[in-house]
């Protein structure tokens, strides 16, 4: 079940919801998370997001300690359909840490 979950996000644009084709251009980009959060528990796996001021949940994938996302900086991944899917949902992303910054 959880495979075929997996499966699943990784064919679906986390910010419309519209279906990847396999093999169809996937637009993915990365962050880091904030200070005090530890995803180690969640490497390699899907998390969900709550993004209060859209109200709605996206899911990232957390990265590895060793992938090259992880050395590059990248906490999470987030995968889209398009590039206006992803500069939206990095809009929505930026709101959101604005929001509750230190």
């Amino acid at each position: 079940m959880k495979d075929r979950l997996h499966e699943l996000l990784l064919h679906t644009c986390t910010w419309c919801l519209n279906p990847i084709p396999k093999g169809g251009e996937i637009f993915a980009f990365g962050v880091k998370s904030s200070g005090n959060i530890d995803l180690s528990e969640k490497e390699g796996e899907f998390v969900s997001l709550d993004l209060a001021l859209k109200d709605k949940s996206v899911a990232a994938i957390v990265t590895t300690r060793f992938s090259e996302a992880r050395k590059q900086g990248n906490d999470l991944i987030f995968l889209t359909c398009s590039q206006t899917c992803a500069e939206e949902l990095k809009d929505a992303l930026q709101a959101e840490r604005v929001l509750f910054k230190d």
